[in-house]
C-alpha cells in the first residue's frame, strides 16, 4: 500500500471527501464534514470492527455486501477482513470516487456497482456472508423492500446502522371489522429527505423506522440472533442517546 501511483493519490488529495480516509503516505483526504460530524464514522468503523472479530468466524473465506457503499469508506474497511467485497451506490460519482480510493490504497478485492436498491431484485447467485447497511435506511421511500433484499442476500451476518424514530409505538390495529385486529408492533414516521444532497436518498420522501419495527422486521425475515449494540462512551452522541443505533443479526447456520 506504500506504493500508489503518485498521479492517482494526487487525485486522492485534491478531492473534497465525505469521508477521511488514511492515505498510503501517512495522510488523510480532505474532508467537508465538520469534525464533531466525523465521530459518526469512526463510531460506525469502530462497532463493525468489533462485530466482526467477535460474531464472525474466519471472514478471510468468506464475502461481504456494502449496501448504499457511497465513497466506498467501510467497504474499504469490510475488504481488510473479507475475500471479497461488492459495494452497492446509486451515484455514479461516489462509485468513480470510491474505485479511485481503493485502487490508490491498495484494496484489490473491492468491487463498486452502480446500482439502485429499489429497484435491484433478488439474485442467489449474489449472496454474501455479511451485508453491511450503514447509513441507508432513514433515507429510503421504501425501506421494507430493500431490508427485504438485504435480508435475501444474507447468508448469515447483517449489520445494520441508521437513525431511528424515538418512540416504539406499539398496539392493535382493526381488520375490517371490531372483532378482527391485528397487532402492532413498530411505526415508520415520514419524513422529507434531500434527494439533491451528496448524503441523501434517492427521492423526496424518507420513512424512519422505530427500533422495535426494525427489530420484529429481522425477525420476520429470519434473523435468530438479534442485538443492538450498546453504546460506548466515546461513540457519537446520537448513539449514546439512543438517536441513532446498530443492530447485528445472525440466521440460524
Amino acid at each position: 500500500m506504500d506504493h500508489a501511483d503518485p498521479a492517482m493519490l494526487d487525485l486522492v488529495k485534491q478531492r473534497l471527501w465525505f469521508y477521511q480516509f488514511e492515505l498510503p503516505d501517512g495522510t488523510v483526504t480532505r474532508s467537508d464534514i465538520p469534525a464533531r460530524i466525523l465521530e459518526v464514522h469512526s463510531t460506525r468503523a469502530r462497532h463493525l470492527r468489533t462485530v466482526i472479530e467477535q460474531k464472525v468466524a474466519d471472514p478471510s473465506r468468506m464475502t461481504a455486501i456494502d449496501f448504499a457503499s457511497h465513497e466506498g469508506f467501510f467497504s474499504l474497511e469490510l475488504a481488510k477482513y473479507f475475500a471479497s467485497v461488492r459495494g452497492y451506490e446509486i451515484r455514479t460519482e461516489s462509485v468513480l470516487a470510491a474505485r479511485l480510493i481503493a485502487e490508490v490504497c491498495g484494496a484489490s478485492n473491492v468491487d463498486f456497482v452502480e446500482a439502485d436498491l429499489r429497484r435491484l431484485e433478488f439474485d442467489p447467485a449474489l449472496s454474501a456472508d455479511f451485508v453491511l447497511v450503514f447509513g441507508l435506511i432513514y433515507h429510503l421511500e421504501d425501506p421494507l423492500r430493500v431490508l427485504r433484499l438485504a435480508a435475501q442476500l444474507t447468508r448469515q451476518h447483517i449489520l445494520i446502522e441508521t437513525q431511528v424514530f424515538p418512540y416504539d409505538v406499539s398496539g392493535i390495529v382493526e381488520n375490517g371489522a371490531y372483532d378482527s385486529q391485528r397487532p402492532v408492533t413498530g411505526v415508520f414516521a415520514l419524513t422529507a429527505d434531500f434527494p439533491d444532497s451528496r448524503e441523501g436518498g434517492a427521492s423526496e420522501l424518507a420513512l424512519v423506522p422505530s427500533l422495535n419495527a426494525l427489530l420484529w422486521l429481522l425477525r420476520h425475515f429470519g434473523f435468530e440472533e438479534i442485538a443492538v449494540l450498546p453504546a460506548a462512551a466515546d461513540d457519537y452522541e446520537q448513539f449514546r442517546r439512543g438517536a441513532r443505533v446498530i443492530v447485528y443479526g445472525r440466521k440460524p447456520v
